[in-house]
């Protein structure tokens, strides 16, 4: 992502809070961002893309940085599930994204109200996953309703919390209650095979929720062309670019050294006109190997 466009996005990001984003018209953009119709379209489609693509770009980052934190790290852990659930809440807030989804959710616009499905469904279904690890197979088959649970204890709670003070809530203190909550639903769950969520809606779930990760060979190429840009001076984060490209060019990519480096890659071009490119491969990079290992 250029410069340019990075702007386009944070103006519209700020207009679309401040105004609301059906009062927020491209016109509005076009003239607090300083560039022409011809610019906005060569980036986004639509007001609705531009929308979606800031969403996207949060959960994106969300994704690496629960990946990143997860590193050499225990996932039977329940307090490393907490803490990767409380990077989403913390990036939700420190970016002001609540009034944009809330927006949506009230939104008559189909195509909008479907994306965000999506976007919860991927939630809900990373949360299933991760309780297997932390409990074991034997809750494989109880996963979506007991995620289920969580998410909505979690997502309602903030609404109440939200609607019934002015005072702040301590996220954290609440994925932390709510996690040791499940302690005790979950084994009571398996115990007394309580399903709720049919079989065939699980399905429909999982069809929603899919990622497409990008393919080996498409990868390789994203990475070789991310290289043929960098200046001939690139030293650090050219290193782990290369890194990666050769791992990927290989018949049998190490997973375990993917994981380990992508997190470099990501960071050595914070702060820099690459960040947003390194964000969007290292989240490919991430979708592969969860594919690969899944």
């Amino acid at each position: 992502m250029n410069d340019r466009k990075k702007h386009v996005l944070k103006t519209a990001k700020q207009l679309f809070t401040e105004k609301g984003f059906q009062s927020t018209s491209i016109q509005d953009i076009l003239d607090e961002a300083s560039i022409s119709k011809g610019t906005f379209y060569n980036y986004f489609s639509s007001k609705n893309e531009c929308l979606m693509a800031i969403l996207r770009d949060a959960y994106h980052l969300s994704y690496l940085r629960r990946n990143e934190l997860a590193i050499g790290k225990d996932l039977t852990d329940p307090q490393l599930l907490s803490d990767q659930i409380q990077i989403r809440l913390t990036m939700n807030r420190e970016q002001n994204l609540l009034p944009l989804f809330e927006t949506i959710v009230h939104s008559p616009d189909d195509e909008l109200r479907q994306f965000v499905k999506q976007m919860h469904f991927r939630e809900l279904a990373w949360i299933a996953k991760r309780l297997v690890n932390i409990y074991g197979e034997e809750v494989k088959p109880y996963s979506y309703d007991c995620a289920s649970l969580f998410f909505g204890c979690v997502q309602h709670s903030l609404h109440i919390w939200k609607g019934s003070t002015t005072e702040h809530l301590d996220t954290k203190q609440l994925v932390d209650y709510v996690m040791q909550r499940m302690e005790a639903i979950v084994p009571d769950v398996v115990k007394k095979n309580a399903h709720f969520l049919p079989q065939d809606l699980v399905e429909r779930i999982l069809a929603h929720a899919e990622f497409h990760p990008m393919t080996q060979e498409v990868l390789v190429g994203e990475l070789r062309d991310f290289i043929g840009q960098l200046p001939a001076d690139e030293n650090t984060g050219k290193l782990y670019a290369q890194f990666l490209f050769e791992e990927m060019t290989s018949e049998s990519p190490r997973m375990y050294l993917l994981e380990s480096v992508v997190r470099s890659f990501r960071q050595a071009y914070e702060g820099t006109d690459l960040q947003h490119r390194t964000i969007e491969l290292s989240a490919a990079i991430w979708l592969f190997i969860d594919k690969t290992d899944g």
